[in-house]
């Protein structure tokens, strides 16, 4: 009997701990004026099979990622005006190791409306973007943001709950088009300090479909493929402001090429990201 009471002591002492924990309510805070800006960076492994040879590409890519809250929304949301003010692509392959400049990027503006929650709701091109041939293939992701925001629960959250977000984004541009859907499910940790702030700490894995259609030499290659994504996230909930984010996406394709010559590509690639608010 002793035994059985000191059980359950336990169970009831670990139960009232959980029943303890204080639940966060998160969400973005948003005032018309303020600039956020984040130093992005991208370690991109790409393996592609062409005619029999197999072809394996890196690129790792640095960028500075500017928000300005342009407005806020009736519901307290706000519409966001998004661009890189730097951006730099070093690419390898067996036959380059080149650095990149992608000018027609560079302070091309987007206009994001997004909720409290962080849910995009619409999306806006302010200055249209000339793609390049490097940019062309890649069906429309020239004019999608680098740097994509976390969506909060709707609801106060404690350690080890979760919640789930789905979205698709479809994009135009010159050269192109993409759909892009992401299921995402995040886990709230607890707190950690990051970037030199107090922050929540989420958990993530997610799951990606892609489709896209692009020219590239006169020839038009459609790209489908799935994917999975895991990483954390961190969040600033005092101050309603996201922080950073690391995490790793992999990632597998297929390209079907039409025109002069007709071939189907497999493509794999992996992608280890970094993002960090600046606080200059």
């Amino acid at each position: 009997m002793r035994t059985l009471s000191v059980a359950t002591l336990v169970f009831l002492l670990v139960a009232g701990s959980a029943l303890a924990q204080p639940a966060f309510p998160l969400k973005y805070k948003f005032h018309k004026g303020d600039t956020y800006r984040y130093a992005d960076t991208l370690v991109v492994q790409t393996t592609q099979e062409m005619m029999g040879q197999e072809m394996k590409m890196s690129q790792d890519i640095a960028a500075i990622t500017r928000f300005v809250v342009d407005g806020l929304t009736s519901d307290g949301g706000a519409n966001l005006i998004t661009s890189s003010d730097t951006m730099r692509i070093n690419a390898k392959n067996a036959r380059m190791d080149t650095t990149i400049v992608p000018v027609e990027l560079i302070h091309k503006r987007n206009r994001l409306t997004m909720t409290t929650l962080g849910v995009i709701t619409a999306r806006e091109v302010i200055d249209s973007v000339k793609a390049s041939l490097l940019m062309r293939g890649s069906g429309g992701i020239a004019s999608r943001e680098i740097l994509r925001l976390p969506v909060l629960s709707a609801k106060p959250v404690k350690a080890g709950d979760k919640w789930t977000s789905t979205k698709v984004d479809s994009t135009k541009s010159d050269g192109g088009s993409s759909v892009l859907k992401t299921t995402m499910e995040y886990t709230l940790v607890g707190r950690e300090k990051y970037a030199g702030r107090g922050c929540i700490k989420l958990a993530y894995t997610g799951k990606l479909e892609v489709n896209t259609k692009g020219t590239m030499m006169g020839m038009d290659v459609f790209t489908e493929g799935t994917g999975a994504m895991t990483g954390v996230v961190f969040f600033d909930d005092n101050a309603g402001i996201f922080v950073g984010d690391e995490g790793k996406t992999d990632m597998e394709m297929t390209a079907a090429v039409t025109g002069q010559q007709n071939m189907t590509i497999p493509i794999t690639s992996s992608t280890k990201m970094k993002h960090v608010l600046l606080t200059d």
